[in-house]
C-alpha cells in the first residue's frame, strides 16, 4: 500500500512538470521596440558666439589744465553737450594778469629804448652792437610778453572737441594742477563695443562684417551694429583678441558703461546636417554615435559632431541626407535588432 501512494505521488509530478514546461515553450516572443524617426534633410544655419562686453563712447577726451591755479569755476555737469571752444572751467589768474602787465610795461620801456638806440646809430653816436643790445632787449620783453598772455589763455579752459560731459573732476576752489584732469568728454558718433574672442573664432570675422546687440538693461530692445577693427593681436594668457563693432545710431536710452552682448556670425553654412542633441549617443570608447534604421533594423552609425545650436547638433561626417535617424524609443535598441516605426517625419 505505501508503495503504491508513493508511485502515485511520482506520476503526479511528472505530470505537473510536463505542464509547466508547455507554459514556457509557448511564451510570446515581445515585440520590437517600436521608434520614431525623422528623415535626414539639409538645412540653411548660422555658426554664432554670443560675447560680452561694456559700450563705450567713440571716443573718450579728457580735459587737462596746462596750468596750475584754483579752480574758480566750473561751467558744465554731467550729460551736458558742448562744442569745441565753450569755455568749461575757469582758473584763477590774478597772478598771471599781474604779470603780464608787469611784462607789457618793460616792453613798451623796451621798444621805447630801442627807437632811440636806432636813432643815434643813424647819427653815428651809438655803434651797432649797442644798437643791437637794445634790440635783442625788445625782443626779450616781447617774448615774455607772449608767454604769459599764452599761459593767461590757458586759465580759461575750453572743450577741445564736440562731445557730452561724462565725468565732472574738480569743483570750484579745489587747486589744479598742470596736467591734472578737470572733465571727460565722450566725443565721436555713436557707441562702440570691445568684445574679447577667441583666437579659433577671431579668424572667421573681418571689419564690416554685421551682428546684433542687445543690452541687459534692455532686453527687448536689438541693435544693429558692424565691427570696426579687429585688433592685431591676442592677449598672451587668454588667446583672445579684442574686437571692436561700433553703433552709429543707439537710441537715447542706451548709454554708455552699459552692459551689451554681441551675436557675430562665424560662418554662414547652406546645407548642414541637424539632428536634435538628446538623439545624440556615447559609447564605452567616448564614441559618439546615433541610431538609424536599414530597413526595419536598427544600427549603431558613429559621427564627428560639430557646434551645438540651441538644442540641436550639426553633424560633420556620419549622415546624408535620406539616412533615417532614430528620435524616440532609444532605450531598448541594440544593433542589428528588429524595430517597428510609429511615424516618419521630415525634418524641420
Amino acid at each position: 500500500m505505501r508503495r503504491r501512494v508513493s508511485w502515485i505521488g511520482i506520476g503526479l509530478g511528472v505530470v505537473l512538470l510536463g505542464c509547466g514546461g508547455s507554459e514556457v515553450r509557448q511564451r510570446p516572443t515581445p515585440p520590437p521596440p517600436a521608434v520614431r524617426t525623422e528623415m535626414v534633410q539639409p538645412q540653411a544655419v548660422e555658426i554664432a558666439i554670443t560675447v560680452v562686453g561694456t559700450l563705450e563712447p567713440a571716443a573718450k577726451v579728457v580735459v587737462a589744465a596746462q596750468e596750475d591755479g584754483v579752480v574758480t569755476a566750473v561751467l558744465v555737469r554731467e550729460g551736458d553737450r558742448v562744442r569745441a571752444g565753450d569755455p568749461v572751467v575757469q582758473l584763477d589768474d590774478r597772478r598771471i594778469r599781474a604779470e603780464l602787465a608787469e611784462a607789457e610795461a618793460r616792453r613798451l620801456d623796451s621798444r621805447a629804448q630801442t627807437h632811440r638806440a636806432e636813432a643815434l646809430e643813424s647819427d653815428g653816436l651809438l655803434s651797432a652792437s649797442e644798437a643791437d643790445t637794445a634790440r635783442a632787449s625788445l625782443a626779450m620783453a616781447e617774448a615774455r610778453a607772449d608767454v604769459l598772455r599764452t599761459r593767461l589763455g590757458f586759465t580759461r579752459i575750453t572743450a577741445p572737441v564736440d562731445g557730452v560731459v561724462t565725468a565732472r573732476r574738480v569743483e570750484v576752489g579745489n587747486l589744479a594742477a598742470a596736467r591734472s584732469a578737470l572733465l571727460d568728454l565722450a566725443a565721436g558718433p555713436g557707441l562702440v563695443l570691445r568684445v574679447p574672442v577667441s583666437e579659433l573664432d577671431v579668424v572667421h570675422l573681418e571689419p564690416g562684417d554685421v551682428a546684433s546687440v542687445r543690452v541687459d538693461a534692455l532686453p527687448e530692445l536689438e541693435l544693429s551694429a558692424s565691427i570696426t577693427r579687429v585688433f592685431p593681436a591676442a592677449e598672451g594668457a587668454t588667446r583672445q583678441v579684442t574686437v571692436e563693432l561700433g553703433l552709429p545710431q543707439p537710441p537715447p536710452q542706451v548709454k554708455p558703461g552699459f552692459l551689451a552682448r554681441a551675436r557675430l556670425v562665424l560662418e554662414r553654412r547652406p546645407d548642414a546636417v541637424l539632428i536634435p542633441e538628446p538623439v545624440l549617443q556615447r559609447g564605452s570608447e567616448m564614441v559618439d554615435f546615433v541610431w538609424v534604421l536599414d530597413g526595419d533594423v536598427a544600427r549603431v552609425r558613429p559621427v564627428e559632431v560639430g557646434e551645438r545650436l540651441e538644442g540641436k547638433v550639426v553633424i560633420r561626417k556620419g549622415l546624408v541626407t535620406g539616412d533615417e535617424v532614430v528620435v524616440e524609443g532609444l532605450a531598448r535598441l541594440h544593433d542589428g535588432g528588429p524595430v517597428r516605426r510609429l511615424s516618419e517625419r521630415g525634418r524641420s
